[in-house]
């Protein structure tokens, strides 16, 4: 096994650009399923971490470069930041650099791409952020979407040490998604000399 140096090229970022989409998709998909019982949507973190990590270590077996994790950091963040979620962008690029300097840091393994999924799964409980810095708008927007009992469920199961447990979830789920994820993808890390 060696170290991926090489630059990333024009096909890689389609290839980046084609995975942001995969994984956004699915992110959006699983928000707005879960989205629906505030007890649920507290568990949003930990459910996407599960979810993704398929998506997550096929596209690092894939684009096995330095800055395609950060690219899709970017993406994340650029979505995950949308209604005005500043901190979501900055919070998905500070773990996106994190986790792609854990997965390009030495010779490539699938347990290098583990822990640096569970970096990266950490992304996903970005606009929960908005409950520290912005609560009042964030519960807000939910009167908007959802109504004034959704808004007053979530106000009540969100004290300010919640992002701490959105953060171990998220954690958690990233381990396991990103465990899953290798088991699922074995063949295509053995052919690309990761196992």
């Amino acid at each position: 096994m060696e170290k991926q140096t090489a630059k990333l090229m024009t096909k890689d970022f389609i290839i980046a650009g084609a995975f942001a989409a995969l994984y956004v998709a699915l992110l959006l998909i699983v928000v707005s399923a879960t989205g629906f019982i505030p007890i649920v949507y507290i568990f949003a973190p930990f459910i996407l971490s599960v979810v993704l990590g398929t998506v997550y270590m096929l596209y690092a077996a894939k684009l096995p470069k330095r800055w395609s994790i950060m690219i899709l950091a970017a993406l994340v963040g650029l979505v995950t930041s949308m209604g005005g979620m500043w901190f979501s962008i900055l919070w998905a690029l500070l773990l996106g650099l994190a986790a792609d300097s854990i997965a390009n840091s030495g010779t490539r393994s699938r347990t290098r791409y583990i822990l640096s999924f569970m970096v990266f799964a950490c992304t996903n409980m970005g606009p929960f952020w908005a409950l520290v810095f912005a609560k009042q708008r964030f519960l807000d927007a939910c009167v908007g979407y959802s109504g004034q009992d959704y808004a007053n469920a979530i106000d009540r199961l969100t004290p300010w040490w919640i992002i701490f447990v959105f953060l171990g979830m998220a954690i958690v789920g990233g381990f396991i998604g990103g465990l899953a994820g290798s088991r699922i993808l074995k063949k295509h890390f053995e052919k690309a000399g990761i196992v």
